[in-house]
């Protein structure tokens, strides 16, 4: 009994100097601990079903619940693709994807290999030379398959659209129907690969990070059945890997990354906000219930940062610490994150 009373302690000691004592915050929002768990030893069972979360600590996946209840937890075999009523976990020779529901039970067999991963309720698979993307349905029924000369390296969907950008600066389009269609090559730099790609909830614009020498943010919106671009943003910089850009759940605003600065434009002004962070990004997680984004930047000797900010770009919470956060969530008013053993739940109220 004293052990397990010494260990909650050291877990209450860490959720108050993480959220509690930040180095910068707004004071128009406050923090209210709600409950932190040790994802590694679990009491499971009594988790409410209808409304679990996914969640990945290290070489540990599973699901829990608001009132911070595991239902659910395994071990990682290689990687795992999740959303919140199934998952795939898989090794690095997989011939058949094993999909299951957040509790362990069997689905059904995709008769394919490669790297699957989720975006919102869609599963897509791409294979092992990253050439070819294909959708499954959950009950293994291939979808849509298309393959290209050139790797993958970009994609984004909603419930109709689904988008892929290639190294070759490629990038097709499929709709409702899954007919898919190819999108004109930006053509703007030496090297035109695609590393991010967006769609809006209502497929009426797309956004993408594109090319080398020099690197852009090209926003493009639909007219009659074609993209055009609407919008173009020169970065200082060149990075060649894969980057965060998403829209707002409402489509008024873009969030991208480069390197240690956070963008986000606003549709409705038609302006461009940028702020420099601590570090250089290494995951963000945008929160559709607040509209926040939470980010993580990592510093030199393990040092790292948190941030939640803004839909307009600004600051609204910032804290320094020496473990990363490896796991960011957010549902109804409630934020959740990841450090260590640990999952830690908080609530984002209004003064």
């Amino acid at each position: 009994m004293k052990k397990k009373r010494k260990r909650i302690s050291v877990l209450l000691f860490l959720f108050i100097y993480i959220f509690l004592a930040p180095e910068y915050e707004n004071n128009t929002l406050k923090f209210s601990p709600a409950w932190v768990v040790n994802a590694f030893k679990p009491e499971l069972g009594g988790a409410e079903k209808n409304s679990l979360i996914p969640f990945r600590l290290g070489q540990v996946f599973g699901y829990f619940d608001r009132s911070g209840k595991i239902s659910f937890i395994d071990r990682v075999f290689y990687n795992t693709a999740q959303n919140k009523k199934y998952f795939i976990n898989y090794t690095s020779v997989t011939e058949n994807l094993v999909v299951n529901k957040n509790d362990g039970t069997f689905v059904s067999n995709l008769k394919t290999a490669g790297y699957p991963y989720f975006i919102d309720d869609r599963l897509f698979v791409i294979s092992a030379n990253s050439k070819k993307i294909s959708e499954w349905s959950i009950e293994g029924e291939n979808i849509f398959s298309y393959e290209n000369e050139s790797e993958i390296i970009s994609s984004d969907a909603n419930i109709d659209t689904y988008i892929a950008g290639f190294v070759d600066g490629s990038v097709i389009i499929t709709d409702k129907d899954r007919k898919i269609e190819k999108l004109m090559k930006p053509e703007l730099s030496r090297i035109n690969a695609v590393y991010g790609l967006a769609i809006s909830s209502d497929s009426e614009l797309i956004a993408m990070i594109t090319g080398l020498d020099p690197q852009y943010m090209i926003i493009m919106k639909k007219k009659h059945t074609q993209y055009s671009r609407i919008f173009t943003y020169q970065f200082n910089n060149n990075l060649r890997h894969s980057r965060y850009i998403t829209f707002s759940d409402d489509n008024r605003y873009l969030f991208f990354e480069s390197e240690n600065i956070f963008y986000c434009y606003d549709f409705l002004t038609k302006s461009l906000s940028s702020t420099s962070l601590e570090g250089k990004i290494s995951a963000v997680h945008y929160l559709p219930d607040s509209g926040f984004s939470a980010v993580k930047t990592d510093g030199p000797a393990g040092q790292s940062y948190f941030y939640l900010i803004y839909p307009d770009g600004s600051i609204m919470y910032r804290n320094k610490s020496k473990s990363g956060n490896v796991f960011m969530t957010g549902s109804g008013g409630r934020f959740y994150f990841g450090t260590g053993n640990s999952i830690y739940s908080v609530d984002m109220l209004d003064d």
